[in-house]
């Protein structure tokens, strides 16, 4: 009895091919809203800073600011001597009620036609002098009290009792630290991932954190270290913090669409870029490039996913492209994924 029989031969043939697939587990990702954090070295300044300066000339006789002390907006900084200012101011009234009275019995002698165009035009002049001279009188005396143009403190202060001052002379200088500004320096690359009213959170070296918004960025480059500077506004009530600390300037960045996956499914490929393995319904295996925009303690944020993709998350290391494997889905549930039995199930 002769014969060929061949169906035993396919069956262990098809077995071997099963068995020769690769075993995987997977993993259920999708997309989420993910702020990137860029960390900056930031330094502290004071929001604004004036050199108050006598507009007139004269002998201090009285600085009731000290240095260090609080000041209000307006409040007296120095005071300069009134000399014979208050008889000059009382001369020029004087000289103002004669030049209009010159001037009205002018145009009544006009109406009469006793009195020139030229006459005229002269009383008017003398009208107008003596106004400015009332005027200049009028504010020599309001600048003879150099005060502060902003509530703040007063940080330096140069002149003493006695001191002779020039116009332009450095009185005090007064310093806002109420709200604290803080600067730092942002790469090209960087400064289009921000915008002005961002967030931002400046940790100081001593563990204090202050919370503020992005008030300034730079429209032009440093021209030696390429960078911009931009500037954050902070509230400093209780006047803690003082300009010239340094610390970390947290900034968010623009929203984007990002995967939040375990940072072992990130793999280089052979030209150094960052890949992560997927598998499709079929269990074949595609090899996808990924970026990486952030991190935290549940692993790293990457872009370039699908918004719904299962991913390798045990054997992605000894399986390739376009590979076909056997694939089990993760059972236990987590914050970004969905749970599937096994092979088939989804």
């Amino acid at each position: 009895m002769s014969g060929l029989f061949a169906s035993p031969a396919t069956e262990t043939n098809s077995s071997k091919v099963k068995s020769k697939l690769t075993n995987v587990q997977a993993d259920w990702f999708e997309t989420q809203s993910y702020e990137p954090q860029l960390i900056l070295r930031g330094r502290t300044e004071a929001n604004r800073s004036v050199d108050v300066k006598a507009q007139i000339a004269g002998r201090i006789v009285a600085v009731p600011a000290a240095e260090g002390a609080l000041v209000n907006a307006g409040a007296i900084l120095c005071e300069v001597d009134q000399e014979d200012r208050k008889l000059r101011l009382q001369q020029a009234k004087a000289g103002l009620k004669q030049a209009t009275i010159e001037y009205q019995g002018a145009r009544k002698l006009e109406q009469g036609g006793y009195q020139s165009e030229l006459a005229i035009a002269k009383a008017k002049t003398r009208l107008e002098s003596a106004r400015v001279a009332l005027e200049r009188s009028t504010l020599d005396l309001d600048n003879l009290s150099i005060k502060a143009p902003f509530a703040g403190i007063v940080e330096r202060r140069t002149v003493e009792v006695g001191d002779f001052v020039q116009p332009g002379q450095l009185c005090a200088q007064v310093v806002e630290l109420n709200p604290l500004k803080v600067s730092a320096e942002i790469t090209e690359q960087e400064i289009g991932k921000i915008s002005l009213a961002r967030g931002a959170q400046l940790t100081l070296a001593g563990g204090e954190t202050l919370s503020g918004e992005i008030s300034y960025l730079s429209r032009q480059a440093n021209p030696v270290t390429r960078s911009y500077r931009i500037e954050a506004t902070v509230a400093n009530p209780q006047l803690r913090f003082l300009a010239g600390m340094s610390g970390s300037l947290k900034i968010a960045s623009e929203p984007l669409a990002a995967h939040l996956i375990p940072s072992s499914l990130v793999l280089l490929d052979d030209a150094g870029h960052l890949v992560v393995r997927a598998v499709d319904d079929q269990g074949i295996i595609n090899t996808l490039s990924v970026a990486n925009v952030g991190e935290n303690s549940g692993g790293v944020w990457v872009t370039g996913l699908p918004d719904r993709v299962a991913l390798v998350t045990v054997g992605q290391n000894y399986v390739t492209e376009a590979e076909q494997v056997s694939v089990s889905y993760k059972t236990s549930s987590s914050p970004n994924s969905s749970s599937f039995d096994s092979a088939g199930s989804q």
